[in-house]
């Protein structure tokens, strides 16, 4: 059982970074500093990581190695873990829109170990010139989107957690204002899907331009794209939106079928790694410190994810060491869990 279906109960708390203050600035370049050399960062990660990661790589990485030589490919993360694990592709870094992702596709083979480090939300994307956007609220966006006419974006389930993820949001909100599940799944992935008013694409980026230029109507995706790319969106709650992590046996109430296999509701938490067949460990490890640092963490904030506190880490003892007293130096607290992604009793600061 996952960790957040066995554990729905578990009340994470959040890091409110207030201030970055100069200490915390000198003691994060001189970690950096105690890096060997190197000029070469490859990143395999989630569409929706593509802003808050190249903020970082560029920003704070790319100050300590002005020579860096920036490679990456941001998609679907059932995707992204394909170009490791069929693909046969190195990278230095590998981070996905689903935590389950890593221990499913990557471990043992591709990886030994993984830390949760940030969540997300759903949310119903839109603009000005979205049919009925002047209409759309909180209270009725259920019923804005499934009128005749309305063109609703979506990635591919099969490729990308938000395409399931956008399911699951459809699914509780049928729950909870028809009291079936099959509702408003049925009236956009069915009818609008027959009249072709439904656009799948392999990841949620794809739709950005499509929903500026009027192509669509509505993007159901992650709240982090709307406030990562100044997009106008409606938060359907908590009760749909995959954000409450006390709300993890609700959300499970809800599931569909990915590549065969079934996926349940759940949370959304990222996941990040550094794989096995890395070229360059020590430019990942100067990533993962950033990424884990103030400035690191503000820039997740400002990307629209929330950075977590406690991080979930699975076989800590293989995670670098450096890597850890960065994250102990830094004020956020371990929760160790176990292969099957339940928390131990080993918690540390």
């Amino acid at each position: 059982m996952s960790l957040l279906v066995k554990y729905g109960g578990l009340i994470l708390i959040l890091v409110l970074v207030v201030g970055l203050g100069v200490g915390y600035a000198i003691g994060f370049f001189q970690g950096l500093n105690s890096a060997p050399a190197s000029s070469t960062l490859l990143v395999d990660a989630a569409g929706t990581l593509q802003v808050p990661f190249n903020a970082i790589a560029n920003n704070l990485v790319r100050s300590q190695y002005p020579t860096l030589s920036y490679d990456y490919i941001f998609e679907g993360s059932r995707l992204a873990a394909n170009e490791i694990t069929q693909a046969n592709k190195s990278f230095d870094i590998f981070a996905s829109a689903d935590y389950r992702i890593i221990p499913n596709q990557l471990i043992p083979n591709h990886a030994s170990w993984y830390i949760v480090f940030a969540s997300n939300s759903m949310a119903i994307l839109y603009t000005n010139h979205s049919r009925y956007g002047s209409e759309i609220t909180q209270n009725n966006w259920y019923q804005i989107i499934t009128r005749p006419g309305v063109i609703v974006g979506v990635s591919n389930k099969e490729t990308d957690p938000s395409g399931y993820n956008a399911i699951f949001m459809l699914e509780l909100a049928g729950l909870q204002y028809y009291q079936n599940s099959s509702y408003l799944y049925d009236q956009i992935y069915q009818t609008k899907n027959a009249a072709k008013e439904l656009v799948i694409v392999p990841t949620e980026t794809y739709l950005d331009a499509q929903l500026e230029t009027g192509a669509v109507d509505y993007v159901l995706s992650y709240s982090s794209e709307a406030i990562s790319h100044k997009l106008q969106y409606i938060n359907p709650g908590s009760q749909v939106n995959l954000s409450n992590l006390t709300l993890a046996d609700w959300y499970a109430k809800v599931n569909v079928t990915v590549n065969g296999q079934q996926v349940t509701g759940a949370p959304i938490l990222y996941d990040v790694t550094i794989p096995s067949n890395s070229p360059d460990q020590s430019m990942a490890i100067t990533f993962l410190k950033a990424l884990l640092s103030p400035m690191g963490q503000q820039i997740l904030r400002t990307s629209g994810l929330t950075p977590l506190n406690p991080v979930y880490i699975y076989n800590q003892q293989a995670v670098p060491t450096s890597v850890i007293a960065a994250i102990n130096q830094n004020g956020i607290s371990i929760q160790a869990i176990d292969e099957n992604g339940a928390p131990t009793q080993q918690t540390t600061t």
